[in-house]
């Protein structure tokens, strides 16, 4: 399940909805530009169009269809979104426009893009950072299984000094990099009122990043082994 759309309210009761305050752990205000990338049906880009309308919301999907359901079916608007369709990294590539956030939410399992996974990916994400800006990556695997995210972190990590990890549930996490402490308090104290329940369940699940895991690159990102390991791992019971 990638999108969710609930009309009676903005928010979903899943992982979307903590793309909302996290940008607070880090900065002060909203952020006034982000980029989705791997927009899907646009949960996250509706909510924001609805907590946060001046800011500006680059929306990327690889799928235009699926922007087509988005529009028809899931209430995709917002007064500030801007929707493309195309490969989130070429895209990312061919922008000079800078971001206070990135959220990355194009890992669809059981097979994710490599390239979505390195070091080099990395160093791109944070050349189109605003000073102070974050990226935040939502990591899906398996539950109980933590070697995906484990290389994500270690790759993250390559390229920025601080990371901090959101644990969802069991089977997904939303990892948070960037350059300015992480603070729990902070993402509280400065989400806005109507987020304040949001960000106060999000404090409690903030910790920090797993370690251990090999850091890809362009040349070695052996993702599908990962995967697959992972899958048969879980297909017999090792965890």
């Amino acid at each position: 399940m990638h999108s969710v759309y609930l009309p009676w309210t903005y928010l979903s009761g899943g992982h979307w909805d903590d793309f909302l305050v996290l940008p607070f752990a880090v900065e002060s205000s909203a952020p006034r530009r982000i980029a989705i990338l791997g927009d899907a049906a646009g949960t996250v880009a509706r909510a924001y169009g609805h907590y946060f309308p001046r800011t500006r919301v680059d929306a990327v999907e690889i799928d235009g269809e699926l922007t087509s359901i988005g529009t028809r079916y899931f209430g995709l608007h917002g007064p500030n979104l801007h929707l493309y369709t195309a490969d989130a990294r070429p895209w990312l590539e061919s922008s000079h426009a800078r971001y206070d956030a990135i959220f990355l939410d194009a890992y669809m399992q059981p097979y994710i893009p490599f390239y979505l996974v390195t070091r080099e990916f990395f160093s791109l994400v944070r050349s189109h950072l605003n000073p102070g800006g974050a990226v935040i990556v939502n990591v899906g695997h398996l539950p109980g299984s933590d070697a995906l995210e484990k290389v994500v972190t270690a790759s993250l990590h390559a390229v920025f000094p601080v990371v901090g990890r959101d644990l969802v549930s069991d089977a997904n996490s939303l990892v948070l990099a960037g350059t300015r402490p992480v603070s729990a308090r902070h993402m509280v104290s400065e989400s806005p009122r109507d987020l304040v329940p949001l960000a106060g369940r999000v404090a409690g699940q903030l910790g920090p990043p797993l370690r251990g895991g090999q850091v890809y690159t362009d040349d070695t990102a052996p993702v599908e082994w990962l995967t697959d390991l992972s899958i048969l791992q879980y297909a017999i019971g090792k965890r």
